[in-house]
């Protein structure tokens, strides 16, 4: 219960669903870099709140596909995302 409260349990279907939001808005008009930045600065910061080692790599992805999504290299930014989401399972479990 307490992790639950403290945020170090890592909601990993959430942060998924946050990161395909990204993928989805990035690139939209009328607001979709700043709410598509937002949902995957959340994702990375929630990965880097619960266990930035097991996260490492994953973090280390969305940091750079922000700055990418800033650049507005969207296309690279998307792929970073992507490739995050591979090492990311849908559900607890470690990650490979």
């Amino acid at each position: 219960m307490a992790d639950q409260l403290t945020g170090t349990t890592p909601r990993l279907p959430w942060v998924r669903e946050q990161l395909r939001i990204a993928l989805e808005i990035l690139d939209n008009p009328g607001g979709g870099l700043v709410f598509g930045y937002q949902a995957l600065g959340q994702a990375r910061a929630h990965l880097a709140e619960t266990d930035p080692r097991r996260w490492e790599d994953a973090i280390r992805k969305l940091e750079e596909a922000e700055r990418q999504a800033l650049w507005r290299n969207y296309e690279r930014a998307r792929e970073l995302i992507r490739d995050a989401l591979v090492s990311i399972p849908a559900r607890g479990g470690s990650a490979g």
